[in-house]
Parts: structure tokens; C-alpha cells; sequence
């Protein structure tokens, strides 16, 4: 199976987007999917596997910076798969000025 390659802009976009849905929602900490952020901004189906890219991306490289505005705290996988699915988003203070 293929990943997707991004490149930073694309990166900084989906981190925008994953910010703005907490920010928007007034929460600062959420268990979601990528689907669930997508379907918040009305976007297709290729942009919620943009989105799981970046989330896998942040999770598996343990990213904890301010440049993202988030961290994942962990996951949570389907049954019949490791793959994870459900991410526990928190927000890093001072994200609400990447706004």
C-alpha cells in the first residue's frame, strides 16, 4: 500500500484545517477521525486521506510544535485492523493565532 506524499503547504493546510474545526467547535481536546474534519469543512473524500496522512504523520514522528498547533495524544484502531483510525487531538497553546 502507497503513501500519500505532502509537501509542507499541504501540510500547514490540513494542520489549519484540523485547528480550525477544534477552534470553531470551542474544544481544545477531541477524539476524531479524519473523515469527521473533512466532512466539517465540506471537503471531498481525497482531502479526509490528505488529512489521515498528516495525522498519521504528526502521531508516528511524535510532533509536539507549535507550527502544527496540535499533538496527538494517541488512537485509537478499528478492530480488525492496527491501522488507527480515531485520533485524540490536543490543541498546543497558542494555536488560536494560527487563525
Amino acid at each position: 500500500m502507497g503513501h500519500i506524499r505532502m509537501d509542507s503547504t499541504k501540510r500547514y493546510n490540513c494542520a489549519h484545517l484540523i485547528c480550525t474545526y477544534l477552534l470553531r467547535n470551542n474544544i481544545t481536546r477531541a477524539d476524531i477521525t479524519a473523515r469527521e474534519i473533512a466532512q466539517f469543512h465540506n471537503l471531498s473524500r481525497k482531502s479526509s486521506q490528505s488529512i489521515s496522512a498528516l495525522l498519521n504523520f504528526v502521531y508516528s514522528n511524535r510532533i509536539r510544535e507549535t507550527r502544527f498547533g496540535f499533538y496527538i495524544m494517541g488512537t485509537l484502531a478499528f478492530k480488525k485492523s492496527d491501522y488507527p483510525h480515531h485520533y485524540n487531538i490536543q490543541l498546543i497553546d497558542g494555536a488560536r493565532g494560527l487563525l
